[in-house]
């Protein structure tokens, strides 16, 4: 009796150090977010999904008499983002995502190097460096662009005409004699 209360508190203190553990992580995931500006995703998101909506709005040439409609349209679509687009909505999956990703070691040494001087100025010219990168990326792409469309056109010439019939021959006829 008193060695299975023995395993039985053993296991109880390995899991609980195992979820104490877990907590820890996801405690420094949550940190790492933060620290890194990772929970204003959301926010970033609906910027551009309404700047998407103010576009489309706005060809749809409303004429004044209008706009009242817009803007019961308008407010339906906060509505929509607010609710489905909140970071509280996606914390969770985000924490999952972190520390599926690192371990609780690289996660700690990550929130040491997002409060140090250094980290917080990646943290700070990172949107820079990345739209930068992307303006980079869109010029670069734009003269393979051509090249590849050029290769998938003529990829495109040599299979269908592989795989189109052949011309019907017609066996020579032999020549009636007369």
């Amino acid at each position: 009796m008193l060695k299975k209360f023995a395993l039985l508190l053993c296991l109880m203190l390995i899991c609980s150090t195992a979820y104490s553990g877990e907590k820890e992580h996801r405690a420094l995931a949550e940190e790492l977010i933060k620290i890194t500006d990772g929970d204003t995703v959301m926010e970033k998101m609906k910027a551009q999904v309404t700047m998407i909506f103010q576009q489309i709005a706005s060809q749809m040439n409303i004429q004044e008499a209008d706009k009242p409609k817009l803007e019961k349209y308008s407010a339906r679509f906060d509505a929509i983002l607010k609710e489905e687009m909140s970071w509280e909505k996606v914390k969770t999956q985000y924490l999952d995502l972190y520390t599926s990703v690192f371990t609780e070691e690289e996660t700690k040494g990550l929130v040491d190097f997002y409060k140090s001087d250094l980290g917080k100025k990646v943290t700070a010219k990172m949107p820079e460096l990345m739209q930068q990168s992307m303006t980079v990326a869109r010029t670069y792409m734009q003269g393979v662009v051509p090249k590849l469309e050029e290769l998938t056109e003529e990829m495109r010439v040599e299979f269908e005409g592989a795989s189109s019939p052949a011309p019907a021959t017609q066996a020579p006829q032999e020549e009636k004699k007369q």
